[in-house]
């Protein structure tokens, strides 16, 4: 006899996860962030078969089931307790400080999981402030990869989602499945609007597609094919291409650590000084905060000239001119997309001037040699850059 509760429960096992991203530990910081790479993070058995960093894997989806094979939830994570929070819009479940009522953190002693609390989707205040946000845990086969079970996938992106979802639709109203189908998962580059900016950007989002013919996806749908289980997807773990926000102070710390990063790297990897902290939600915007990290940009310009010689009587001579000629510097550094304050920041960084009032005004205190060293680099940048 079977036992009830148990011996109807037949899933496929999960041989192991495929990311959209690697962790980082910044170096100033200490504090570990996540960035989402252009290629699947895969473990050594799929390396194997893909190689290092595969932008593209041939997948089988077991079942119809949709809540199997692509679950997608709003999803709240902590670094610490890891799932926090999951909701589709109507309802939700949560993990709570017993003695706060808010979200469980890091410091929080006793907790309860709540069933049935409302969920406010995108008018919830943990969604505005991007602590929660779309994820979908995407689980298929990799019939090329040795092993039987499923891998999974998950992603922050409502991008890939919206692809994974319009693709099997599509693939279901033309065979009726759209499981036990050769497909392949691609990430591929996509322009997207900056939700924080509004301005375009290429991201790489998750592709399902099939390849052949139509007639050729038909002839597969007929295929004859076993009706497997699957396990419930783990989703205890946050996606690596979420979104950083500074909604709390263990995601700023992320955040901050990513900044100093990036500031780094935009100069060209040599030392700079330390980064500032990321200010709260209330003081500055995620988009502030990156806005100070721009790098080379693509608007056309005229083609670069030298920077002015000190005139007799400039201030290199005592008077007061400019040793760098403003209107070619200005033209410079639109061409490379870089704003007053980010010029000043190198300056401030590299020859450790203190910024004046303005950008003239910073350019003016320079000596001949600093001159020279700023407007070696800018115009370097506005060449390699084609401008």
């Amino acid at each position: 006899m079977p036992i009830q509760g148990l011996s109807e429960q037949k899933r496929l096992p999960r041989i192991g996860k495929i990311h959209l991203g690697v962790k980082k530990v910044s170096p100033r910081t200490g504090k570990e962030y996540p960035v989402a790479t252009p290629y699947f993070v895969c473990p050594p058995e799929v390396v194997a078969v893909y190689g290092d960093k595969p932008t593209r894997l041939d997948v089988i989806i077991p079942v119809d089931d949709e809540e199997l094979f692509a679950s997608q939830y709003y999803r709240q994570y902590s670094r610490t307790r890891g799932l926090v929070c999951k909701g589709d819009g109507i309802t939700c479940r949560r993990m709570l400080d017993i003695s706060t009522g808010n979200v469980a953190g890091k410091d929080t002693k006793d907790i309860a999981w709540r069933e049935n609390l409302p969920c406010a989707g995108k008018e919830c205040p943990d969604y505005k402030a991007k602590a929660c946000q779309e994820v979908m845990n995407l689980q298929v086969m990799l019939p090329k990869v040795p092993g039987l079970g499923i891998w999974q996938i998950d992603t922050g992106s409502v991008h890939s989602i919206m692809n994974v979802n319009n693709s099997a639709l599509m693939i279901r109203a033309m065979c009726g499945t759209v499981a036990w189908i050769p497909l392949v998962l691609s990430l591929d580059p996509t322009e997207v609007n900056n939700p924080d900016d509004g301005k375009k950007k290429t991201v790489r989002c998750m592709s399902l597609r099939y390849e052949g013919t139509a007639t050729a996806l038909l002839a597969d749908s007929s295929k004859t094919h076993l009706q497997l289980l699957m396990p419930k997807p783990v989703d205890d773990e946050a996606p690596d291409d979420r979104l950083l926000t500074t909604s709390t102070p263990e995601k700023a710390e992320e955040l901050n650590a990513k900044v100093t990063d990036d500031i780094a790297e935009l100069w060209g990897g040599e030392p700079v000084t330390k980064a500032r902290p990321v200010k709260s939600m209330e003081q500055e915007t995620t988009a502030e905060a990156f806005d100070k990290l721009e790098s080379a940009g693509t608007k056309p310009a005229a083609p670069p000239a030298p920077p002015a010689s000190p005139a007799p009587g400039s201030k290199a001579e005592g008077q007061g001119a400019s040793p760098i000629d403003l209107d070619w510097l200005k033209e410079t550094l639109k061409a490379i997309d870089w704003k007053d304050a980010t010029a000043q920041s190198w300056i401030k960084a590299q020859l450790k001037v203190t910024p004046g009032a303005s950008l003239e005004d910073t350019v003016r205190a320079l000596t001949p040699e600093q001159a020279k060293i700023f407007s070696d680099h800018v115009r370097l940048m506005r060449e390699s850059a084609g401008k």
